[in-house]
């Protein structure tokens, strides 16, 4: 992960040296559009407010051995949330406010999980070949999981799952592959729940450009400790953003995303502009995958036991009270 990193001060390093703030609008032109040039520039010229402290968690929960691949997760109920892990079709239930995992519901055979995402009354459940898993009747003598295929596959390891309310669909967030005619770009499709359909194309996207210029003009780099530099691999290149979760912000409707490649957390606006972007401390994330939020902005955010313990971790919600 700290080789990935680096990987990204490689990148913008020589954008640094060689934009000047007249040419760097110009890029930013090119990469996000005109429309969207001044909203970006505004934004982060003012101070941002991040609302929250990702250096220290207000709690921790220990997980179960059961949870050491946890890949998703999304509340039921304010003091239980639901768990996908990478190889087991079950999705179990932990009780935050207890601190244990309550029970564990079989939905499927085994396969690679990824993401999970309750609306109302029913399950979604994301395998990393784009096919989702429509659980209705959760945990009652009358369940039934039902299969959607959807265009996307293994190419594109579809990691991240969430409900969109606002629009009232799922937000499907692709770890590799964007699709065609798409290179240097991460994508976020859409799952209409009124027709079961995916959107032809993405409805957000993410230019590994606008990262770079977004870390220059910002002044990232210096985030990027020397002692890493040594071990940059610039043959990876672009692949230093790979979102393994995607959530939606119940208060300022942001749209959240977490790659474990690179301990990156990125906000994205819903007019897809940039709106901040930091690194996740490895020694207090070392491999984060799922994220989800209460409905007054407190975070949760799934670490996969890379270290011998997986974990969930609580970030309470700051505002800003300017």
């Amino acid at each position: 992960m700290k080789k990935n990193a680096l990987i990204i001060f490689l990148i913008i390093f020589p954008v640094l040296l060689s934009c000047k703030s007249d040419n760097s609008t110009q890029a930013i032109q090119s990469v996000v559009g005109a429309e969207t040039t001044d909203t970006l520039n505004n934004e982060l010229s003012s101070a941002y407010f991040f609302p929250y402290n990702l250096e220290s968690p207000s709690e921790k929960f220990k997980l179960p051995e059961e949870l050491m691949e946890i890949s998703g997760i999304d509340f039921n109920k304010k003091s239980e949330i639901l768990c996908v892990q990478d190889e087991v079709g079950k999705v179990y239930v932990y009780d935050i406010k207890k601190g244990e995992l309550k029970e564990s519901v079989k939905f499927g055979e085994k396969g690679d999980y990824e993401g999970v995402a309750v609306v109302r009354d029913t399950i979604w459940v994301l395998s990393s070949d784009g096919n989702l898993r429509r659980i209705v009747n959760f945990n009652s003598q009358k369940q039934e999981t039902i299969e959607f295929k959807t265009p996307l596959n293994e190419s594109n390891d579809t990691e991240g799952l969430c409900y969109d309310r606002k629009n009232h669909r799922l937000l499907i967030a692709c770890k590799d592959k964007p699709g065609a005619a798409m290179k240097g770009t991460r994508a976020i499709y859409g799952f209409d729940l009124k027709t079961n359909m995916i959107s032809a194309a993405p409805v957000y996207t993410i230019k590994i450009e606008a990262i770079k210029i977004y870390l220059a003009q910002t002044d990232r780099l210096k985030s990027i400790s020397n002692e890493l530099q040594s071990l940059l691999d610039p043959g990876k290149g672009d692949l230093a953003f790979q979102p393994s979760e995607v959530h939606v912000h119940p208060v300022t409707d942001q749209v959240y995303l977490i790659s474990s490649v690179g301990n990156l957390m990125l906000v994205l606006n819903r007019d897809n502009t940039i709106q901040y972007i930091t690194q996740l401390n490895t020694e207090v994330l070392k491999q984060p995958e799922g994220l989800t939020f209460l409905a007054d902005g407190t975070m949760y955010i799934s670490d996969e036991g890379c270290d011998g313990c997986a974990n969930i971790l609580k970030f309470n919600y700051n505002r800003n009270e300017k």
